[in-house]
């Protein structure tokens, strides 16, 4: 697996994570993704508690922090970077953690798809990461 590989998959993980959460990026786009995820679960049944109507507090942290990850999406679409990828690797692995907690205490099932593409990404990207440092520690030292 070559480097370009690897940044084409931060790149790619980078757009994902960019068309997803642009949408929470705003207090008005915010409010109506949450209402479809509500949707979604009501409508295909799913288990665990339904998402509540959040307060004007509520969702002003959701576009807060879909802001971040935005900005966070398009430093790595425009530097899909080694260190970009370690960095996103070690937060997909915290936020995966995070999903899988609220998810076993009983938050609606809607967040699984989102827990998929947090764990393909940790993982493809982890490999890559650990493929790329195998390479580096097994290339002939060049002295000077």
């Amino acid at each position: 697996m070559s480097s370009s590989l690897l940044r084409r998959a931060v790149r790619g993980f980078a757009a994902y994570d960019l068309i997803v959460t642009l949408p929470f990026a705003t207090p008005w786009t915010a409010e109506a993704m949450l209402g479809v995820m509500r949707w979604m679960h009501e409508s295909l049944a799913l288990g665990g508690e339904a998402m509540p109507v959040f307060t004007p507090v509520h969702v002003f942290f959701v576009a807060l922090f879909g802001v971040l990850a935005v900005i966070w999406a398009l430093v790595r679409v425009l530097q899909p970077t080694a260190l970009h990828g370690a960095i996103d690797t070690a937060g997909r692995g915290l936020v995966s953690a995070w999903m899988v907690l609220v998810l076993t205490q009983g938050a609606s099932q809607v967040l699984g798809v989102f827990l998929v593409m947090e764990a393909a990404g940790l993982f493809v990207q982890g490999a890559l990461l650990l493929g790329a440092r195998s390479r580096a520690a097994a290339a002939p030292a060049t002295g000077t």
